[in-house]
């Protein structure tokens, strides 16, 4: 049994992200999810953040993106942007990566390729349609309320109503893959931060502890 959206409890609203809340969920995510998010926090520049913008908001078209709204005051508290992928998603992310170059979203979207390449869930579930959680924040005076769970379902419950045969999501927070534990997801794969090196034998991302690598989680729709 699915939920219908908008969902309202204890006060929060989740409802699907439009276009009319693209300011919005960009000020959130800048905000919050680049200052946590620990391929930005451990890699250098380290005051280089916030990029990624088209990329990210491109996600509003397609419906499967939420944000968690205070019902009586209307202010967004948290996001999550999701959006289909196709097999060739390690293909799409070398491109993008060659075409950024030696930047730090440029070494960022090469370590998702690889990430995607391990993966591989396509061939791992046998599946033709998937939706991919690309990014999650909620804002700190909201965290330890659940929300971030309830976004996670939201992305769920509409993946299920679209037609979407598997969920997938590339956890580089220890916290965020926590949660896909909670919520019963299967850990697909594992990429250690202190494995990942360049062309010189140096670690590229060192985020601070407790994030250790990066985890990819799917579950069945």
């Amino acid at each position: 049994m699915t939920t219908q959206y908008p969902h309202i409890e204890n006060g929060i609203e989740i409802r699907v992200a439009t276009n009319e809340d693209r300011e919005g969920v960009w000020n959130l995510l800048c905000k919050y999810f680049f200052r946590d998010e620990p391929l930005t926090s451990g890699s250098e520049p380290k005051e280089e953040t916030n990029f990624g913008k088209d990329f990210l908001l491109s996600h509003l078209e397609h419906g499967t993106c939420f944000v968690a709204i205070i019902k009586d005051t209307n202010e967004m508290v948290g996001v999550t942007m999701a959006g289909p992928k196709g097999p060739d998603e390690p293909e799409h992310l070398a491109k993008a990566a060659e075409e950024e170059g030696n930047t730090k979203w440029g070494r960022i979207l090469k370590f998702l390729e690889k990430v995607e390449r391990d993966a591989d869930v396509y061939k791992r579930y046998n599946v033709t349609k998937v939706l991919h959680v690309i990014a999650t924040c909620v804002e700190d005076k909201m965290r330890g309320k659940n929300i971030g769970a309830r976004l996670y379902n939201a992305v769920n419950d509409i993946g299920k109503q679209l037609g979407f045969e598997l969920l997938t999501a590339d956890c580089t927070s220890f916290y965020s893959a926590a949660i896909k534990v909670r919520l019963g997801w299967d850990c697909v794969n594992v990429a250690y931060y202190k494995e990942y090196l360049d062309a010189e034998g140096k670690q590229v991302f060192r985020p601070p502890p407790p994030h250790e690598c990066c985890r990819t989680f799917a579950i069945r729709l």
